[in-house]
């Protein structure tokens, strides 16, 4: 009874958790069932991208080299450059979810975003029984996925509707904003937020591969800086 109480606990605190993030997912996932319907796929298709990609940056390029008329294979390997974020991800937070079953994994794999990930992340670095913590990944991860279903359905249902002027332009550096500062705790996570920042501006490679390299360099200056900083 004690194990269902703390779950339930978890659960509840990722979905309350959940709900500041809800002013950049709504407009993201409207401009991206709007996008794919104005690139041509039918409403069927476009909504299909949204529990199958689940994904914003990968649908709204998938959305305009669709609408431009690129090859199958330049789309496919396009969508996976960019969200090869993820395999770090993994990398990250997987140790944490070793103990739970498969079935478990490849939910939780699948629902797993940005948002989810850095407060996932944040909850697991907390003091205390990580035992039902995965409940906590899966309460916020399942309301951001609900809410990305919903967001994009009124996008596509409505997408004559919104103004052709909306963009990401601010949207959704703010998003990542609210996401990226409370994960900054120790002077190693700063200075590699820093160090991958500048990367991915100064950086220009073809494919956004600026933000895969700016990855790289960010993982590296924190690996150094932490050194550095239990040396002195």
């Amino acid at each position: 009874m004690q194990q269902h109480s703390e779950a339930r606990t978890e659960f509840i605190a990722g979905v309350r958790d959940f709900v500041p993030l809800i002013m950049g997912i709504v407009p993201f996932g409207l401009i991206c069932g709007a996008a794919a319907l104005a690139a041509g796929l039918t409403p069927w298709q476009a909504f299909s991208m949204n529990w199958i990609i689940f994904t914003g940056s990968a649908q709204i390029i998938t959305s305009q080299l669709y609408g431009s008329g690129a090859p199958l294979l330049v789309i496919i390997a396009t969508a996976t450059i960019m969200n090869l974020r993820f395999m770090i991800y993994a990398t990250s937070i997987g140790p944490s979810l070793r103990t739970l079953n498969r079935k478990w994994q490849v939910l939780l794999a699948y629902m797993m975003t940005d948002q989810a990930y850095a407060l996932g992340l944040m909850r697991y670095m907390e003091k205390g029984d990580p035992r039902h913590r995965h409940w906590y990944l899966f309460g916020i991860s399942f309301a951001i996925w609900l809410c990305w279903q919903l967001a994009g359905l009124a996008g596509i249902l409505l997408g004559s509707l919104i103004p052709s002027g909306w963009s990401m332009d601010f949207i959704l550096p703010l998003t990542f904003i609210a996401v990226v500062v409370p994960v900054i705790t120790r002077p190693a996570m700063l200075h590699a937020a820093l160090a991958g920042g500048i990367a991915s501006v100064a950086l220009n490679l073809p494919l956004k591969l600026n933000l895969i390299a700016a990855t790289g360099v960010g993982i590296l200056a924190g690996l150094a800086s932490e050194k550095l900083w239990k040396k002195n």
